[in-house]
């Protein structure tokens, strides 16, 4: 969805339906942090010197593997017990100014500045940190080579950290992006896969599939539909479970739509990110399924 560059956004915002955070078409990249271009002998001298901390390419590692996080996830792993926010831009500032981490700003016309968070993606010192200390192949995820990627494919990772923050509370066994799955000469990449243990002992798999607002998505939907319909069956994944993560009630509404259409054999979980964001809501009855009638019941993970 594109809109007029002369319209103002604090004027639009007041009239403008108001679209979730993290699945916004008006959302629109206003900075990133310039690539940095230090010598791995300077950050490698400022390991050394403890300037850089363990701390510090912990955060360099899990933005790796995680692709993009909010402020509030770093904080919520890295700085548990520290309440004093500034103290904690200050160190993430520091990591910006080492080339650790990259910042990402973004705005919307249909809201205001406060409620589009900051995302963090890997910094080129933090990829040669990994490739040079570590052996690990950044590839692509190196910023300096990185293909160019839109806000939606970020929001994907963000939402999906937020739910893998909520699972590992709980008894989470493994958790993973992008598994490629093969049927016969066809592939098909979910968003995740995670395994629970449950309070019996028994573990249980999830399929992930994420969508956001695209022109898309539901065409997408419907093929991944066919392929999962196809693939349980010919690989008996009994123990496994498809969820379909959305942003809200009424797309997880046209969702159940797409999947009373595709005729499968199982029941497909859901999960909006009212619910996934709620904290009242605990992590174990976030998860729900339709009944025939269209109301929603609540699966207890506990």
């Amino acid at each position: 969805m594109e809109t007029s560059p002369l319209i103002n956004p604090l004027e639009s915002a007041n009239v403008l339906h108001k679209y979730p955070v993290f699945d916004d078409p008006y959302a629109h990249v206003t900075g990133i942090d310039p690539l940095t271009n230090h010598q791995f002998y300077y950050i490698e001298s400022l390991i050394e010197r403890e300037w850089i901390t363990e701390r510090d390419i912990n955060i360099v590692k899990t933005i790796f593997v995680h692709r993009c996080m909010t402020f509030t996830q770093i904080h919520s792993i890295f700085f548990p017990d520290c309440s004093r926010l500034e103290t904690i831009r200050k160190r993430l500032g520091r990591l910006v100014k080492y080339g650790l981490v990259r910042r990402v700003s973004w705005g919307s016309y249909s809201k205001n500045k406060s409620e589009c968070p900051i995302l963090y993606e890997l910094g080129a010192s933090g990829a040669d940190i990994l490739k040079y200390k570590y052996g690990t192949q950044v590839g692509s995820r190196d910023p300096r080579s990185t293909k160019p990627s839109t806000l939606t494919f970020k929001f994907k990772y963000v939402v999906t950290n937020q739910l893998y923050l909520e699972l590992s509370k709980l008894d989470l066994k493994h958790f993973e992006f992008n598994p490629v799955l093969k049927l016969n000469e066809e592939v098909q990449v979910p968003m995740a896969y995670y395994v629970l243990r449950n309070p019996k002992g028994l573990d249980i798999q999830f399929h992930l599939l994420c969508y956001r607002e695209d022109e898309k998505w539901m065409k997408t939907m419907t093929y991944q539909l066919d392929f999962f319909k196809r693939y349980y069956q010919a690989e008996d994944q009994r123990r496994t479970v498809l969820v379909v993560h959305v942003s809200d009630d009424a797309k997880a509404e046209s969702a159940m739509k797409i999947v009373q259409l595709a005729g499968l054999s199982f029941e497909p979980w859901f999960i909006t990110d009212a619910d996934l964001y709620n904290k009242d809501i605990p992590v174990t009855g976030k998860f729900f399924m339709f009944e025939s009638d269209g109301s929603r019941y609540y699966y207890d993970l506990s």
